[in-house]
């Protein structure tokens, strides 16, 4: 039906014609799924892993929770995109920047960079993977010259994450995404900006926040998970084929440590697979 009129006058005239719907048991459904949701979501929150294998989604818990109201976040692409999305709470002023749709690359500390000089009065947090970081870190001196207050938080993990777990879920083992980095806080010591690494998980909380109240621009390398998961939305069967047929090929190769890490980083997302 095609109306013609102000909102207001037309919104009044349609209203006693509505019949309110009284039946809530759809919202009330999804609302149970989104409890269950938020509760497997803060299972790595809670738990915030063990000597340089600090779980990711504490980490990015953590900034959430001292990062500022109106703060603009930068995503690289891969894992800190998912890191990213699930823990960081919009709040109607926060911002988040990434290349959703070509999927480059190294965006995190560029786009930090453009919106620390287009918003020099909000605060910037740049969740940088290490495999990204490492193709730009000639961006640091800008950074230093410009005096850019960014938070740049690295997620070290030592491995093209996002790539590793697509080749697993296809049923194949992870080949030549291992990384050999540097020692990324010194890079940036070297580049004139204050790097501070963290491996220990108990002081994960403490040094973020001294990193965040710090007036100027800080690198933090925070050795993350390697096996850390990034669980879809909707688990298929075709996933849970593959990673058992990746699993299957490792043993067969003699890489049994390999897989009892990864068992071991991931078997509290059991309760995700089974609701």
């Amino acid at each position: 039906m095609g109306l013609h009129g102000g909102i207001k006058e037309t919104l009044t005239a349609l209203l006693p014609l509505i019949k309110e719907e009284e039946d809530e048991s759809f919202l009330k459904a999804q609302l149970e799924i989104y409890a269950k949701v938020k509760e497997h979501l803060h299972t790595y929150v809670e738990d915030k892993g063990s000597k340089d294998k600090i779980r990711p989604e504490a980490v990015a818990g953590i900034i959430d929770k001292l990062a500022s109201d109106d703060a603009i976040f930068t995503v690289d692409t891969g894992m800190c995109c998912v890191w990213g999305a699930r823990y960081i709470q919009a709040t109607g002023k926060r911002s988040l920047i990434g290349s959703f749709n070509h999927g480059s690359m190294a965006n995190a500390m560029p786009h930090a960079i453009g919106a620390a000089l287009c918003s020099p009065d909000r605060q910037v947090v740049a969740f940088c993977g290490d495999g990204g970081i490492s193709m730009l870190l000639g961006d640091l001196a800008t950074i230093k010259q410009y005096n850019l207050p960014i938070k740049l938080i690295v997620f070290n993990n030592r491995t093209l994450g996002m790539v590793k777990l697509e080749m697993e879920v296809a049923g194949l083992p992870d080949n030549e995404t291992d990384l050999l980095n540097p020692d990324f806080a010194m890079v940036a010591q070297a580049m004139g900006i204050r790097g501070i690494t963290i491996d220990e998980p108990e002081f994960l909380e403490e040094i973020l926040a001294e990193a965040f109240a710090y007036d100027g621009p800080v690198l933090v390398n925070v050795m993350t998970d390697p096996n850390a998961l990034a669980m879809p939305p909707k688990i298929e069967f075709s996933m849970i084929k593959g990673m058992a047929t990746t699993m299957t090929k490792l043993m067969l190769g003699g890489r049994f440590q390999e897989v009892l890490d990864t068992v071991k980083a991931g078997y509290k997302h059991m309760g995700e697979v089974l609701d």
